[in-house]
């Protein structure tokens, strides 16, 4: 049996929360109008194309607003440019994360998240206590796939047997499980492992 000395964790609902229908009361009062937000912004498959990296931010945004009211033009637009300042921590998967920092485990974040990242990734508490992070529109592989996972093995030297993984996706965990790593299905507050101190 091996040690665990990596934990890796997802970004979007378990270190940060990401709840479209809550981004999208900033952009629109009514509750109608929240949810076109909600499908085409947050939920539509030019989100998935930026996650993926295989579209950017300028050609998404023509294609959301081709698909959408002539009226919700200027709130689709504003809430595509500026949902990451809403994007707020859980503070109870951060404290866990540096907890474990400090007892000697490396910390990486495997995210699937498109390039604006650069711009708010230091909204994450715990940035600063990540050995590595590989996120999915800049290596252009998405969580289930494989691939991302070995290019996280590959590019820090993991061995995945040493690592355990926290995302609040069943399918991303599955497919950890598959290429060897062990997981948890993440599905908010309450009890979370507990690994002995390192050092």
């Amino acid at each position: 049996m091996h040690m665990i000395k990596n934990i890796i964790f997802d970004m979007g609902n378990v270190l940060m929360r990401f709840d479209p229908m809550a981004l999208a009361s900033h952009f629109a009062s009514s509750q109608e109008d929240q949810k076109l937000l909600c499908e085409h912004v947050f939920s539509g498959p030019e989100w998935y194309a930026l996650d993926a990296g295989s579209i950017d931010e300028e050609d998404a945004l023509s294609s959301i607003l081709s698909m959408m009211p002539d009226r919700l033009h200027a709130a689709a637009e504003e809430a595509f440019r500026g949902w990451d300042r809403y994007f707020g921590p859980i503070q109870e998967t951060n404290d866990y994360a540096r907890s474990l920092k400090e007892r000697g485990y490396k910390l990486y974040l495997l995210s699937n998240a498109g390039v604006r990242f650069a711009r708010y990734r230091t909204r994450i508490p715990v940035y600063d206590c990540f050995d590595g992070v590989i996120v999915s529109a800049y290596v252009r592989q998405v969580k289930p796939d494989r691939a991302i996972y070995e290019t996280l093995f590959s590019t820090y030297e993991l061995e995945p047997a040493e690592c355990f993984f926290i995302d609040d996706n069943e399918q991303n965990i599955a497919a950890a499980r598959d290429c060897g790593m062990q997981g948890l299905v993440f599905t908010g507050p309450g009890p979370l492992p507990s690994f002995p101190p390192l050092f």
